[in-house]
């Protein structure tokens, strides 16, 4: 199937979205100043001590999703285990019932979808109704969140100030609400499930990760560096430059490869190969860099080290399930993540 990624969205698109709050520049989209005084008023929820106190209810909740398949010997990974981990964790944090799982998981979709640039009319219009339905209940969450406080990101939303002491407008809230289920679910889900096969694939740094558990963490960032779950984005050259012998005036829409960056031999050494003994391992740029950084990093590789370390805590013999994988990725130019993963294992635990 092919589409026109350069079309007009679809009539029936506008109008729902024309039913909403506006988007507006936040922390991706943005630049200082008003990017330096949105990022200090959500930073401190993502920050590493604050990601340390959660690691405990990570654990809790990777494990939850392994008693749930690990009694049948076979799993589909995506499906199993890599999205239900992030949406636990994110509903947890937002504040929202975990029974919303499935919700959620629409959400994001609808939010990352279009992104990609390869999406139908149809799904357009569909993906715009359901943001329009996420917008319409976040909104009534950040009201319930005023009237009565709970330890969540929402309520931090809420009450959060600016050196001048105002706070956030219910578009800003949204926005940022949107991207933290984002980068708190699709990018973390596409990273597990990239991690299981790497797993697979390279059975000798499965077995050094096996007696050095502790290199889990190293792992997740190889992962990040090989198959980076955003692949790119779109930025705007603000100065006439010329990269690579081809100019790029002011005001030009460049695609910044990430993933191209990831695998520098300049900078990795066989860049290609996963290593989990890698010094530099950290030093990619799967989350961005400078001050767009990702602000879930600290988040996503906890969620990653931990889902990895426990998995093969649990299991062994980890394989593909014969004759039940194509190995396809959903289409987008952004995001690169398997439709689904199925593997065979032994429980040791």
């Amino acid at each position: 199937q092919a589409v026109d990624s350069l079309r007009p969205p679809p009539a029936e698109a506008i109008a729902i979205r024309q039913q909403m709050y506006p988007p507006v520049n936040t922390l991706v989209t943005n630049d200082p100043p008003a990017h330096t005084r949105i990022r200090k008023m959500v930073d401190e929820p993502f920050r590493p001590r604050s990601i340390e106190v959660l690691r405990a209810s990570i654990e809790a909740i990777v494990n939850e999703c392994i008693d749930d398949f690990i009694g049948a010997a076979e799993a589909e990974i995506v499906h199993d285990y890599a999205i239900p981990i992030p949406i636990r964790v994110i509903a947890d944090m937002l504040g929202l019932d975990r029974a919303l799982a499935s919700k959620i998981k629409e959400w994001s979709d609808a939010s990352v979808e279009p992104l990609g640039m390869m999406v139908s009319d149809e799904r357009l219009v569909i993906c715009a109704r359901t943001m329009k339905e996420f917008q319409d209940f976040i909104v009534g969450e950040l009201e319930a969140r005023r009237s009565n406080p709970r330890d969540d990101l929402l309520t931090h939303l809420t009450t959060a100030r600016d050196e001048n002491g105002e706070g956030f407008t219910i578009p800003e809230m949204l926005s940022l609400t949107q991207q933290f289920l984002v980068a708190g679910n699709e990018t973390t889900t596409n990273g597990i499930a990239a991690g299981v096969q790497m797993l697979i694939d390279n059975p000798a740094q499965q077995a050094l990760l096996r007696a050095h558990p502790d290199r889990c963490m190293v792992f997740a960032n190889e992962v990040l560096r090989l198959e980076s779950p955003v692949q790119g984005l779109f930025r705007i050259v603000l100065a006439d430059t010329e990269v690579g012998g081809v100019k790029l005036p002011k005001g030009s829409r460049v695609m910044l490869r990430f993933a191209a960056a990831n695998r520098d031999p300049l900078k990795y050494e066989h860049a290609d190969v996963l290593d989990v003994m890698r010094h530099n391992a950290g030093t990619h740029v799967g989350f961005g860099a400078g001050i767009h950084h990702c602000i879930g990093a600290n988040l996503a590789r906890e969620e990653m080290t931990q889902a990895f370390r426990l998995l093969l805590e649990r299991v062994d013999n980890l394989a593909y399930a014969a004759g039940a994988n194509d190995f396809m990725h959903h289409p987008s130019m952004i995001l690169r993540g398997l439709k689904k993963l199925h593997v065979t294992f032994s429980a040791t635990r």
